[in-house]
């Protein structure tokens, strides 16, 4: 089956370079997610004194030998003050990475889970049914006491709980192709992430194989190297 689209509609990904022989794939989907909060810490020892609005003697501190004065906390907090609040994308990677672990894992790491969220539309809180990053959190944190039933759903594909597989991993420019997989009777049942899973996700002619292609590529900013895997290139196009 020819390629519906370009690795570009793959979560976003852009500039890939493909081999034009490549069967079946395609991919991405609906831009959205949201951007990162990072905070900062400063590390203030001994006798140095750090000043905000205040100052020395007279404003709003007072400087004493041996002591350190932290005036204005800018840092590590929010508005008035208060811790700043998590990001969505770092909701959903802090409670995904803590409950789906060894064969229900979902990603690599934390910083590929931050990644490939950013490329989910974030939704509103409490989603069901719905390809966004509330759902998802929704479903990990039901996986804390039930993994093997909440991870896949946790997960970027979905499961059929936060989208379905297809519709998670495509623009609707590749539906059609993505749905048209033919399904083998040794292929893995959900998707995992885990080295340890059997069947392995990383190789074969599944949606699965391909979404780990498609995460790797965004966390290694390679999409060169991985989008013709994640399009339905060897290794990814084995029965």
């Amino acid at each position: 089956m020819a390629l519906s689209a370009g690795c570009s509609q793959v979560l976003g990904i852009e500039d890939a370079h493909l081999d034009a022989e490549l069967a079946m794939g395609g991919g991405g989907t609906a831009q959205g997610g949201t951007s990162l909060v990072a905070g900062s810490t400063s590390e203030v020892a001994g006798d140095t004194h750090v000043h905000g609005n205040g100052g020395s003697a007279g404003g709003n501190g007072t400087d004493k030998a041996g002591s350190t004065n932290v005036a204005d906390a800018g840092e590590d907090t929010g508005q008035g003050g208060a811790p700043a609040e998590a990001s969505a994308c770092e909701s959903y990677c802090d409670a995904v990475m803590t409950n789906c672990k060894g064969k229900y894992e979902q990603y690599r790491t934390f910083d590929q889970c931050v990644r490939v969220c950013k490329h989910i539309p974030e939704g509103t809180a409490g989603d069901e049914n719905v390809n966004s990053v509330q759902c998802r959190i929704r479903q990990a944190s039901f996986a804390e006491s039930e993994p093997f039933v909440y991870c896949k759903s946790a997960g970027p594909l979905g499961a059929g709980k936060c989208g379905s597989n297809c519709v998670a991993y495509c623009s609707q420019a590749c539906l059609a192709a993505c749905g048209a997989i033919p399904a083998h009777e040794d292929d893995p049942i959900q998707y995992s992430s885990s080295v340890t899973a059997s069947p392995s996700c990383f190789v074969g002619n599944t949606v699965y194989c391909r979404m780990y292609h498609v995460a790797a590529g965004i966390e290694q900013d390679s999409p060169d190297e991985h989008c013709p895997h994640a399009m339905g290139g060897d290794p990814c196009n084995e029965p």
